[in-house]
């Protein structure tokens, strides 16, 4: 009996040591550093970064894009003229009902600014201030230099709107599973409502049910 119970002690003690061997803490650069970590029900912030960052550049390289900017370039006069564009409001249609969708505005946001060949408007769509009404609200307050106060009817409109969304999809046959994750984004004409352009990227991977399950 004494020795079954040494051999469960030693038994318990590995586990343990085991379990304590695996709380190393790793610090990396989401940004640059591609870990390819995936999880089921949550879509990561490196596949939001790969897809929103791949999207917008095939959005600032396509032909009809480009057709575009030439013509509005000639509306308005200037050769160097920058479309006014909102992000919409992103659809989750995932298996993940808590995804952060601002991590994905934001992410379509930057990339969009560095493109450097639209505008990207805070007055509308999902972006939308509360802090610009409030600002312009200050030619009320006579404390303030009326010179320095934003002016009625300053505000522009948008030209261009881009609505991102993301679906997700889960098959599996008992023993494995493929997940699959695709970010759509379309951009239309708001003079005219005629989309201009639309992209998907999927990403997937696949998982093997383990012995105590997935």
């Amino acid at each position: 009996m004494k020795k079954w119970n040494l051999l469960c002690c030693c038994g318990v003690s590995s586990l343990l040591l085991l379990a304590g061997c695996s709380t190393t803490t790793t610090i990396y650069d989401p940004d640059s550093v591609q870990t390819d970590v995936r999880g089921d029900k949550t879509v990561s912030s490196e596949e939001i970064r790969q897809a929103a960052v791949a999207a917008i550049h095939n959005a600032m390289t396509s032909p009809r894009f480009s057709a575009f900017l030439v013509q509005y370039r000639k509306e308005m006069k200037d050769p160097n003229a920058l479309p006014l564009l909102k992000l919409d409001k992103a659809l989750n249609e995932t298996d993940d009902p808590d995804l952060n969708m601002g991590e994905l505005t934001d992410a379509i946001n930057e990339a969009l600014l560095n493109a450097g060949k639209v505008d990207v408007t805070m007055a509308e769509g999902a972006g939308l201030s509360k802090s610009i009404g409030k600002s312009r609200d200050l030619e009320y307050d006579e404390n303030f230099d009326r010179k320095t106060v934003a002016k009625r009817g300053t505000l522009q409109a948008a030209r261009l709107v881009m609505r991102p969304k993301v679906i997700s999809n889960t098959v599996n046959d008992g023993k494995k599973k493929a997940v699959v994750r695709t970010f759509v984004l379309e951009m239309a004409d708001i003079h005219t409502g005629r989309i201009i352009w639309k992209y998907s990227k999927r990403l997937g991977f696949t998982r093997t049910k383990g012995t105590f399950g997935w």
